[in-house]
C-alpha cells in the first residue's frame, strides 16, 4: 500500500544532547499512527518536525531552543523538508491540523464560531470536510451556541478536534490530547478518537499512555532516548 507520510532520518539536537536520532517511519493513507514513549523520549520533537516548528518544548511552543529538526519529510507526494536538497516549507504553508494537550479555543466565540474559523480559512475548492461530516462524529451538535468557558474539559477537546478537522488538513497532529483530562472525561473523548478514521485524514498521535495507543492506533512506534525501538 502507498504511504501518505514519510519521515526519513529525522534528527534533532538540543545543545549537545541528541533529542531525536535518525527516526524514519512511513504512515499509510488514513492511518491512526502513534508515537509512544516516556517523557523526553523525542516523540513531540518528531511531531514538531512534521509541523515545521523549531524548539523542543510542548507542541504549543513552551520552552526549548528555537532550532528545527533535520532530515526529510514528505506528505501526500509533496516534499515539505529535505535538507540534502535545501527544501524547506515553513509551517504556515503546511496544511496541518493540531490538537494540543489543552484545547486552545477562542473564548470570545461560540462553539459554532470556533468551528467556522477553521473552515472559512480553507479555500472552497480545497474543503474536503464539512460541518455535517465533523459535528456528528464528535458529538457536539448540542454545544454549538455555547461558549468555551461553559464547557467541560472533554467537550472543549472535542470542539478543538472538530475545528482542526474543518481546516481540511493533510494530516492531524495530536500531542497528548487526553493528558489534561480526568478518567471520566477521557472515557467521553476516546470513542470520538476511534471514529477519526472515518474522515480519511491520517492522524499522528503522541502519548505516553500504553492503553491509549493500544486502543486507538493502527500502527505504534515506540521511541526511547530519541530512537525507534
Amino acid at each position: 500500500m502507498s504511504t501518505d507520510i514519510d519521515l526519513k532520518a529525522v534528527s534533532a539536537n538540543f545543545g549537545s544532547f541528541r533529542a531525536v536520532d535518525k527516526v524514519s517511519v512511513s504512515i499509510k493513507p488514513g492511518e491512526f499512527f502513534s508515537f509512544l514513549g516516556p517523557s523526553g523520549c523525542g516523540k513531540t520533537t518528531v511531531l514538531r518536525a512534521l509541523a515545521g516548528l523549531g524548539g523542543f518544548g510542548g507542541l504549543g511552543g513552551q520552552g526549548g531552543a528555537a532550532q528545527r529538526a533535520r532530515g526529510r519529510v514528505q506528505v501526500r507526494g509533496e516534499v515539505w523538508q529535505d535538507d540534502a536538497r535545501g527544501v524547506w516549507r515553513p509551517v504556515h504553508q503546511r496544511p496541518i491540523g493540531v490538537v494540543f494537550q489543552e484545547a486552545s479555543l477562542f473564548e470570545h466565540l461560540t462553539v459554532q464560531g470556533n468551528l467556522d474559523y477553521g473552515w472559512r480559512r480553507v479555500p472552497v475548492q480545497q474543503r474536503r470536510l464539512q460541518h455535517d461530516d465533523v459535528i456528528p462524529l464528535l458529538g457536539i451538535g448540542h454545544l454549538l451556541q455555547r461558549r468555551p468557558q461553559g464547557l467541560s474539559g472533554g467537550e472543549r477537546q472535542r470542539v478543538a478536534i472538530a475545528r482542526a478537522l474543518l481546516s481540511s488538513p493533510a494530516l492531524l497532529l495530536m500531542d497528548e490530547p487526553l493528558s489534561a483530562l480526568d478518567a471520566a472525561r477521557k472515557a467521553e473523548v476516546l470513542p470520538c478518537l476511534e471514529r477519526l478514521g472515518q474522515t480519511g485524514v491520517p492522524v499522528v498521535y503522541v502519548t505516553h499512555a500504553h492503553d491509549e495507543a493500544a486502543r486507538l492506533a493502527d500502527h505504534v512506534v515506540v521511541l526511547r532516548e530519541g530512537r525507534v525501538q
